[in-house]
């Protein structure tokens, strides 16, 4: 970014308030794509004048990760030593910074390789995932082409998705949270969508800028075999280095039964990955009203004001559901796209383009 003083105020975000580092922690700062070493380099100035006795800065890069699935054997992809679980277990703290410089580098590694290397890895995905953490994409030339941008907007646009006053947000967000507590039963309708689901009694987390930037929704999981219906999600995304411009799924007690989009090759293969793949561990707001277009970045496009998210997969702990899985695929459905009504417990909350409901008109 070549704005300095935005940088400087992302990594102030991301240390003091995301991970909130604490004198005498351990934390570890990773980038993905040496392109992020600019916020990498002042997050890790923040860290040290927060007190942190340890901050271990690590580099990757896809092209390195593609030399890898390319020549390395199944005792390699497997491997996993007791000494880097040792070490994830010591932090405090992570950061993940992307920067990516191909979003496709990976597009022709078989999917068996891919899988084989997470499930060796998911244990020590699991270690650092119970640490507090945040993820960011940096704006790079790459990212802001899938975005379908110029350099200088979509740099403006990170930044303005990211800079906002969490605390305002995260009290908007609570008096959602706390009436969603009340609603049981939820049915999404629209173009070639009718679905419905169960959500009484689990939990909801709001999301301020703790473990993404940027942020801006609420989340819970759906009671796992209580999905039933069909919705055909409208927000092109990217994930494992494939496109998708949509996806649309029948569901029955809670499994994907039959799909369909622009890329079922690699749809099924994703939804093959494992048992959970099929199930939803996910059911979440998109609350941010500057992400209003879609970027085909799910960290972005999850958050998009008026538009729900429902993932693919592992579901969080903080909201259980039962679900577990080597994926967690938020597919994004943007309520305006599809003239979608939305019913609590039965009656219309919205409809179209607006909360109707007095008790929702807030998020208007």
């Amino acid at each position: 970014m070549v704005d300095r003083s935005k940088v400087r105020k992302l990594a102030d975000i991301i240390t003091n308030y995301s991970i909130e580092v604490k004198k005498g922690e351990k934390v570890l700062l990773r980038g993905y794509g040496f392109e992020s070493f600019p916020l990498i380099k002042e997050i890790y100035r923040e860290c040290l004048k927060a007190g942190a006795i340890q901050v271990d800065v690590r580099f990757s890069k896809d092209e390195l990760g593609k030399i890898f699935f390319d020549e390395a054997s199944d005792e390699q992809m497997e491997y996993m030593s007791d000494l880097d679980l040792k070490v994830a277990d010591s932090y405090d703290a992570m950061v993940q910074i992307v920067a990516a410089n191909n979003p496709y580098e990976m597009s022709d590694v078989p999917h068996d390789k891919v899988m084989k290397t997470q499930n060796a890895r998911k244990g020590l995905s699991d270690v650092l995932h119970k640490k507090k953490w945040c993820l960011f994409y940096y704006p790079t030339l790459a990212s802001a082409a899938l975005a379908k941008k110029s350099m200088e907007e979509w740099e403006d646009f990170v930044s303005d998705s990211c800079l906002l006053d969490w605390k305002k947000e995260e009290k908007m967000q609570i008096k959602f949270k706390e009436l969603m507590l009340k609603v049981k039963h939820v049915r999404i309708v629209g173009e070639e969508t009718d679905l419905e689901l169960s959500i009484d009694g689990q939990k909801w987390k709001t999301c301020c800028g703790k473990r993404n930037l940027p942020d801006g929704e609420i989340f819970t999981s759906p009671i796992r075999d209580s999905v039933n219906g069909v919705i055909k999600y409208n927000v092109p995304t990217h994930y494992r280095s494939h496109d998708f411009d949509w996806v649309k799924l029948t569901l029955k007690d809670g499994k994907v039964i039959k799909e369909d989009s622009n890329n079922n090759k690699a749809l099924k293969e994703i939804l093959n990955t494992d048992e959970g793949s099929r199930y939803y561990g996910e059911f979440a707001f998109g609350l941010n009203n500057s992400i209003t277009k879609g970027t085909r970045q799910i960290l972005f496009d999850e958050k998009m004001g008026k538009s729900l998210h429902m993932a693919l997969g592992k579901c969080y702990e903080s909201c259980p559901n039962g679900n577990d899985s080597n994926n967690h695929w938020d597919l994004i459905f943007r309520f305006e796209w599809a003239q979608a009504e939305i019913y609590f417990d039965g009656e219309k909350v919205y409809d179209k383009t607006e909360w109707i409901d007095s008790r929702f008109k807030f998020l208007n």
